[in-house]
């Protein structure tokens, strides 16, 4: 009786863990958006998902900054900052590592949302 009780729970939380990975890798939104800021002020918010290819120019009182959208990834390409870190550091990839422009004040934040079950 004790076996039977030990595998039915077993099989019970196998099945609870393939349907918890379905839920996360095929189940609910995972879009990703950029939020592109000068001085810590919201400029452009860019569904990469959805975003058609584009180059465009962030300028503000600290300086100019070249902004490459393309296959859905976001990119500085040309910045007027003296050392072109920002440029080094290509497309944007992850949510823990955004790009900045320290001389010219600017940021690029990668927003990714998840499935409200997986919060």
């Amino acid at each position: 009786m004790k076996k039977i009780v030990i595998i039915a729970s077993a099989v019970f939380l196998l099945t609870g863990a393939v349907i918890y990975a379905c839920i996360a890798f095929f189940g609910g939104s995972h879009g990703r958006t950029a939020e592109i800021r000068v001085e810590g002020r919201l400029i452009r918010t860019v569904d990469l998902d959805n975003a058609p290819d584009e180059t465009f120019t962030v300028d503000s009182d600290y300086g100019t900054n070249t902004v490459r959208i393309e296959n859905g990834e976001i990119s500085i390409t040309e910045a007027s900052c003296p050392d072109k870190i920002c440029v080094k550091h290509g497309p944007l990839r992850s949510d823990f590592l955004p790009i900045i422009c320290l001389p010219n004040k600017l940021e690029i934040i990668l927003k990714q949302t998840r499935s409200p079950i997986l919060r």
